[in-house]
């Protein structure tokens, strides 16, 4: 499996992030904090994993979300919102918290005030978490309804913690320094994605015996819609 996959954050430990961030976390974890919740900032800073992992965190692995991928042009419609009514009175049913996840949410549109109104009904039983790269291109209203917390671009120094658990798991050795220096490569990008990439080109050729990073590709991919139940 690759890296991408493989060390996928499995606890809020697992995650590279601004520390009044990780704080607002665990309060929504531990219940502190009900709020909808909108993850904005960079590519690649973890929002749709988080995003993911809040839920199971806080009510076990097996919980059930809701998620949805949108795109442009993407509309909320009376036959979106009777799918998510079915969906909180499953949850109902079966005495689970409902949870919906919107990823790159400022794509919505039309028809917002049915979902502002669906929102401000459904409060207390029905937590949205929303992800974008593009705050300000969310509605006010959309925006007042939901706390917000800001992921900046991941630095190489902020990353290279979770990098030496990443050799240790591993079972390669490699100096702070040098393992650094392949951090710093990819650091313009401030993307976790691109780091755990260059992690297993390191691994990868340290174990061949190179010790020379091989150049990398990335390919762009279509935004689709996704339903996970």
């Amino acid at each position: 499996m690759a890296f991408n996959g493989r060390y996928d954050p499995k606890t809020l430990d697992d995650l590279v992030m601004d520390p009044n961030n990780r704080t607002v976390l665990e309060m929504i974890v531990a219940g502190t904090i009900q709020d909808h919740l909108l993850l904005e900032g960079a590519n690649g800073t973890a929002k749709s994993t988080i995003a993911a992992l809040l839920p199971r965190l806080k009510h076990g692995d097996d919980h059930q979300i809701e998620n949805v991928r949108c795109y442009e042009g993407f509309v909320i419609d009376q036959k979106m919102l009777d799918a998510w009514q079915n969906f909180y009175g499953w949850c109902r049913a079966n005495r689970e918290a409902a949870y919906i996840i919107i990823d790159e949410i400022d794509t919505l549109e039309k028809n917002l005030s049915l979902f502002w109104q669906w929102l401000d009904q459904r409060r207390d039983c029905v937590t949205v978490i929303g992800t974008t790269n593009k705050l300000m291109a969310l509605p006010r209203a959309m925006r007042s309804r939901m706390k917000c917390l800001t992921f900046r671009p991941v630095k190489a120094i902020d990353m290279l913690p979770r990098a030496a658990e990443i050799m240790r798991a591993e079972g390669v050795v490699v100096d702070q320094p040098r393992l650094l220096a392949e951090l710093v490569a990819v650091e313009a990008l401030g993307d976790i994605r691109k780091y755990l990439e260059r992690l297993e080109i390191l691994v990868h050729d340290l174990r061949a015996g190179s010790g020379v990073p091989k150049a990398q590709t990335t390919h762009a991919r279509r935004p689709v819609i996704q339903r996970v139940k």
